[in-house]
């Protein structure tokens, strides 16, 4: 018999086997549940022509034309899902968009040619809303934060090495949160793949231990934090990392520098209008000259002013500022692991 299971029962049963995700590829690229393998039962111009045929003639016509359409797919797909499923002794999971028709009559056709299947009840429209709901819990979340070039990457990596539970928002944005921020991080995922992968990294947290993240605005380049997070990462505590600006101005030229000429003036060029016309004009001057060092100091003028007035809009009484000489990461993560023992009731101990 078919089984159609909770997404509890899925989130536990997709660490041990494959997930099937039947939708079209046009949804499957704009959002998928992390290692899901797309065996598309329609076309995208396959599931048009159905959706129209639903809207204009009613349920009947579009099921005897969905059918027409998969009835040539379906030995090459039994062969696809008996390669997925080999390894694992012929069980799959399989989900399209709400668990309706396509998962379903997909799911029959395998089960009964041998396939062990287990359908996720409400499909992937279940899955996303189960991240939004698993967000909203209250989760004890701490910030990292620090103006432009103190390190908080480098220092989270140092905490999730030592076992904290740890989110690095920049890595799985691809981006760094800046007009620099795109150098050398390839394509980033779309808004709705960019949640899917945070909550890959997440789901196995203890609620009970702290969360920590580095301080972000809402948009990371093109993708954004879930409301419900963004919102808990606004109220939280704040470790706010204090290092001199020359210091943080050779840390950008050591992390920036390698980076092509052209592509630095291009992200000049992106901020221009709020570097003002003179100091743009003169960054893309000493980019050409190469003194990149004074290009560094212009930048942090504009990203210190930035920081510090979202700084200003925090409860004070979140915010504990802490002083750091130096750029080791390995002596930073340690003065930042101090720090976490004093935060008590989402405000800082005094």
């Amino acid at each position: 018999m078919l089984e159609r299971v909770d997404i509890e029962t899925f989130t536990t049963l997709r660490l041990s086997l494959p997930v099937i995700d039947v939708r079209s590829p046009k949804e499957y690229a704009h959002g998928h549940i992390p290692a899901a393998i797309n065996l598309p039962v329609f076309s995208d111009d396959e599931r048009a022509v159905v959706g129209t045929i639903y809207k204009k003639k009613g349920r009947e016509e579009a099921i005897a034309k969905a059918l027409s359409i998969t009835e040539p797919k379906r030995e090459e797909m039994l062969r696809q899902v008996f390669d997925i499923s080999n390894d694992k002794s012929n069980k799959v999971l399989v989900h399209c968009w709400r668990g309706g028709l396509r998962s379903g009559k997909f799911a029959e056709f395998m089960y009964d040619n041998g396939i062990h299947v287990k359908v996720l009840k409400g499909g992937y429209k279940v899955y996303r809303n189960a991240i939004h709901d698993s967000l909203r819990l209250p989760w004890k979340l701490i910030i990292l934060g620090g103006m432009t070039g103190t390190g908080k990457t480098e220092i989270l990596s140092e905490l999730k090495r030592k076992g904290h539970q740890v989110i690095c928002l920049e890595s799985i944005a691809r981006h760094r949160g800046s007009a620099f921020g795109r150098l050398g991080q390839g394509d980033q995922p779309t808004t709705e793949q960019f949640q899917n992968n945070l909550w890959e990294d997440w789901a196995s947290f203890d609620i009970d231990k702290p969360v920590i993240l580095e301080d972000e605005s809402q948009a990371i380049g093109s993708v954004r934090i879930p409301d419900e997070l963004f919102a808990a990462m606004r109220t939280c505590p704040v470790i706010n990392l204090r290092m001199i600006q020359s210091l943080r101005a050779e840390r950008l030229v050591a992390e920036y520098g390698k980076f092509d000429i052209a592509d630095l003036k291009k992200s000049v060029v992106n901020i221009s209008r709020r570097l003002g016309h003179e100091r743009s004009e003169k960054a893309v001057r000493d980019l050409d000259e190469g003194n990149l060092l004074d290009v560094a100091i212009s930048t942090l003028q504009y990203y210190d002013k930035a920081y510090t007035f979202g700084l200003s809009k925090r409860d004070r009484h979140t915010v504990e500022t802490i002083e750091v000489s130096s750029g080791d990461v390995k002596a930073n993560a340690q003065i930042v692991e101090g720090c976490l023992i004093n935060i008590k009731e989402g405000s800082w101990e005094k």
